[in-house]
Formats: C-alpha cells, structure tokens, sequence
C-alpha cells in the first residue's frame, strides 16, 4: 500500500542541497495555481516530489539531472509501496519535467509546468547563479546558456493557466539575462 509519508521521508532523506526541498514545496504551490482538470493526485504528487531528487548527486558528480533523478524514483517508488502499475506514469512524468519535455499526459503536463514556473521565479535565477559557481565556466558561457533557457522558456509551457502564470517570471528571467549581458559589455 503506497504511503505517501514515507515516499516524503526517503525524499526529504536524500534531499541534502541548499534547493531540492524548498523547490519541491514551491513547486506544490504553483500546483494549485494552475490546475484545472481533472488528474490522478497519486502520479502528480509523486512526480513532484521526485522529479528533483537526483539533485545534489547529479550536481556532485556532474550527472544528468533527470536520468539520476529517474534511477533515484525507481528505488524510492518501490520501498514507499507506490501502485506497480502507475510507476510508469510517474517515471514519465520525470523523464519530460526539463525544459525540453514534451510532456503528453495531463499528470505530465503538471510536473512539468510546475517546475518550469520555479525555474523561471526569482528563486530559480539564484539556483542558476549558484551552479554557475559549481560549473566553473566563463561569464560569457553561462549568459549563453541563460539567453538559450529565456529563448525555451517562451515555448516551454503547456496548460493555458501555467502560460499565463509564467508572463511575468519569463519576463523576469529575460530582463535579468539582458542586463547580465549590458554588464558585461
């Protein structure tokens, strides 16, 4: 019988980053800003709380971020007793919460949206700013991959209350990118 407690303890156990939990419940936030049909609670709860955790990992050791994210829920599914049968679900729901998912089913469509809206927050450039530390790059190479993001993000969102709700933090993300890059000039 699939515990919802304990699939919370194993992530709040694994979540040992400055960010993981905090996006987490920000991302539960933008859930019921934007929900609007009806969808299974059990795959989108679990996809929320797991679409993340491979954080920490995949920042140490300079994995992907959803691949170690899936290989984590799979563990994490099984040992919180989560229905054998919407694990699928649940995985899809991760393998398409990144910029690029496509995601298809409604329950995906949520994950990805919600994660996106605090991608695109101001909670979600600090994130930025601090890998950008971690990855040791040039200041010229993370203004690319922000200008890149703020180009993805126009398109990014899926349901008609998430497009709305990200006008304002993509215009965010925009204005920090162009005065990130005049600063640089």
């Amino acid at each position: 019988m699939f515990n919802k407690n304990e699939l919370k303890r194993l992530v709040e156990k694994e979540s040992k980053d400055f960010y993981t939990l905090n996006h987490i419940n920000r991302c539960f936030n933008y859930l019921e800003l934007i929900k609007e049909k009806e969808f299974d609670e059990e795959i989108v709860d679990a996809g929320i709380l797991l679409h993340f955790i491979g954080f920490s990992q995949s920042t140490k050791f300079n994995q992907d971020l959803i691949q170690t994210s899936l290989n984590l829920a799979k563990k994490f599914l099984s040992q919180a007793g989560f229905p054998a049968e919407k694990q699928g679900s649940v995985l899809y729901c991760i393998e398409e919460s990144g910029l690029k998912g496509k995601p298809k089913s409604i329950e995906s469509i949520l994950v990805h949206d919600v994660n996106l809206l605090d991608e695109i927050s101001s909670i979600g450039l600090v994130k930025e700013s601090v890998l950008f530390n971690q990855k040791k790059i040039s200041l010229k190479q993370f203004l690319g991959e922000l200008k890149t993001k703020s180009i993805l993000f126009n398109q990014a969102f899926f349901s008609v209350k998430a497009k709305k709700e990200a006008e304002k933090g993509i215009s965010l993300f925009v204005s920090f990118v162009e005065s990130l890059e005049n600063n640089l000039k």
